[in-house]
C-alpha cells in the first residue's frame, strides 16, 4: 500500500515540527524549529514504509465500529487485534501502524472514526516507535476532529524533542496527577523537576492514592541518585492505605515497592569492576509477573543485558531501551524508565542490580 496523505493535506493548517530524541534534553529547539519538523515528518512516510506489507486477519472487521457488540476477538475486533497481537510483538509494530493508516483513509469521511484512528496513530508512534514528531502530528489532527489528546504525553513529546518551552506550556493545563500510574510525576522527574515531582506525589497521596504516588516519588528520587530518599518513599508506598485507585494496581504497587527496596539497597554498593567475567542471571517482578535478565560481564564492563523471560504484553520499548541504557551507563544508576512501560523498565533495572550483586558475591567467595 502507498503512503496516503489525503487527510493530512485536508488539515494542513495544523502542521508543525520537531526532531530526534535522546536522553535528558539532548538538543534544544526553538518553537519554529519544532513546528517545521513536525510538518516535515508528519507529511512524509517513515523510511521503513515501503518495506512493510499491509496485512491483517481475513476476518478482521475493517469497519472498526466505535462501539463493539459481542465478545472481544483479536481476529475480528481491530482494537483487540492491536492490543493482543500488535503491541506485544515489536516485529509487527510497523505493520500495525500501516494498518491503522489504511483504516484512517478508509474512514476519512467519518469524523468520529477519523478522530479515533489519528489518535491511535499518535499513540503508536509515541509508545511503540518513540517517533515523537509524528506522534504530535497525528495527535494534533485527532484534536481537530474532536479526539481526546493526553496533555502529559504531548508534553513528553515536546520535551524529548528538545523544546522545554512547549512542554511547560502544555503542562500548565495539568494541575495534578490523576493518572493511573503517576505519569505526570514521572515526566516532571524526567525533566529534572524533582521538587515539583515530589510535590505532585504528596498531592496525589493526600487525594487517596498513596501507594502509586509514593512509588512514583521513589522512582523520581532513584533517577536523581537520591537513593536514601527513594527507600523512604518506597517504604511509604508499602505502608500507604489507599482510598482511591484500582485494587489490583495498589496491590501490585506494594509488590513493586518491596522489589525496589530489595534492589535499591544494592545500588550504592555495586561495582562492575569487581564482577568476575561471566554471565549472571536474576529476576524481579514486572507488571504481569516475573521478568528474568541475563547480564554478561567481561574485564570489568557490562557487555550486554538481555531479557530472557517475561510475561509482559504492553512493554513498548522497554525491552530494548532499558538494557541499552544500562550498558551505556555501565550500571543501573540514572537509567530512565520507558514512558508507558515504567513497570517493565524498573523490573529490568532491579533484576540487573541483583544479577551484578550476585557476581560480586561470587568474587567475594560468598
Amino acid at each position: 500500500m502507498r503512503w496516503t496523505t489525503g487527510v493530512v493535506f485536508a488539515v494542513s493548517v495544523l502542521m508543525s515540527q520537531v526532531c530526534a530524541w535522546g536522553g535528558q534534553e539532548p538538543v534544544k529547539r526553538t518553537r519554529a524549529e519544532m513546528e517545521a519538523l513536525i510538518q516535515k515528518e508528519g507529511t512524509t512516510p517513515p523510511e521503513w514504509w515501503d518495506s512493510v506489507e499491509l496485512r491483517y486477519p481475513p476476518m478482521l472487521d475493517l469497519n472498526w465500529p466505535i462501539k463493539v457488540d459481542g465478545p472481544w476477538d483479536a481476529n475480528v475486533n481491530v482494537g483487540q487485534y492491536l492490543w493482543d497481537v500488535i503491541n506485544p510483538n515489536p516485529d509487527r509494530w510497523k505493520e500495525g501502524i500501516k494498518l491503522v493508516n489504511f483504516l484512517m483513509n478508509r474512514h476519512k469521511d467519518d469524523r468520529a472514526k477519523l478522530a479515533r484512528s489519528t489518535e491511535t496513530l499518535g499513540r503508536m508512534y509515541h509508545d511503540l516507535m518513540e517517533d515523537y514528531a509524528r506522534a504530535v502530528f497525528w495527535w494534533r489532527i485527532s484534536a481537530k476532529y474532536g479526539g481526546s489528546v493526553d496533555s502529559i504525553s504531548l508534553a513528553h513529546c515536546y520535551w524529548k524533542l528538545g523544546c522545554r518551552e512547549m512542554a511547560e506550556e502544555t503542562l500548565s493545563q495539568v494541575r495534578s496527577d490523576r493518572t493511573r500510574h503517576g505519569a505526570l510525576i514521572k515526566l516532571r522527574a524526567d525533566m529534572g523537576d524533582f521538587d515539583k515531582a515530589l510535590q505532585l506525589a504528596e498531592q496525589k497521596a493526600k487525594a487517596g492514592s498513596p501507594t502509586i504516588a509514593y512509588l512514583a516519588a521513589g522512582h523520581a528520587c532513584r533517577l536523581a541518585g537520591r537513593h536514601q530518599e527513594a527507600l523512604a518513599y518506597y517504604r511509604k508506598a508499602l505502608a500507604g492505605k489507599d482510598a482511591k485507585g484500582r485494587e489490583g494496581d495498589n496491590k501490585k504497587g506494594k509488590e513493586r515497592a518491596q522489589a525496589s527496596i530489595e534492589a535499591i539497597t544494592l545500588f550504592d554498593t555495586l561495582d562492575v569492576a569487581r564482577v568476575p567475567d561471566g554471565t549472571y542471571t536474576a529476576e524481579s517482578l514486572a507488571y504481569a509477573g516475573p521478568l528474568c535478565v541475563e547480564v554478561a560481564v567481561e574485564e570489568g564492563r557490562i557487555l550486554s543485558v538481555r531479557v530472557t523471560k517475561h510475561e509482559e504484553k504492553q512493554f513498548y520499548g522497554a525491552m530494548a531501551d532499558t538494557p541499552a541504557q544500562i550498558v551505556a551507563r555501565q550500571g543501573v544508576k540514572g537509567v530512565d524508565a520507558v514512558t508507558g512501560a515504567t513497570m517493565t523498565s524498573e523490573a529490568i533495572l532491579n533484576a540487573t542490580a541483583k544479577a551484578l550483586a550476585g557476581g560480586m558475591q561470587k568474587a567475594d567467595g560468598r
